[in-house]
């Protein structure tokens, strides 16, 4: 099997590059000064977003609430849903925070 993500109507579509799905994957990124936005779901339970909303709001990086864990799946080419997403930034940004 392939680890290409599918839309929705099963058609292989690419990677993004961009960001990343998950809420350890986003954690990661912030931490390590990679990102520079977040979308968190709406829907995403509080006990699993929480700490990932205070480490954001300590390194000074935007949050945006998603309408939907679905939707945010789909967003960052998934199959399933996501309960939150780290928008990268441009490697000719740098690293610093």
């Amino acid at each position: 099997m392939s680890n290409t993500p599918f839309s929705l109507d099963g058609r292989r579509r690419p990677a993004r590059k961009d960001r990343v799905p998950g809420v350890r994957a986003t954690e990661r990124a912030v931490l390590s000064g990679l990102c520079k936005a977040v979308y968190v779901a709406k829907d995403a339970e509080e006990r699993v977003v929480k700490n990932l909303l205070k480490l954001c709001e300590e390194k000074g990086i935007p949050v945006t609430f998603f309408g939907s864990m679905k939707e945010l799946g789909e967003f960052c080419s998934l199959k399933v849903g996501a309960s939150s997403c780290a928008i990268l930034k441009d490697p000719s940004e740098g690293t610093g925070n």
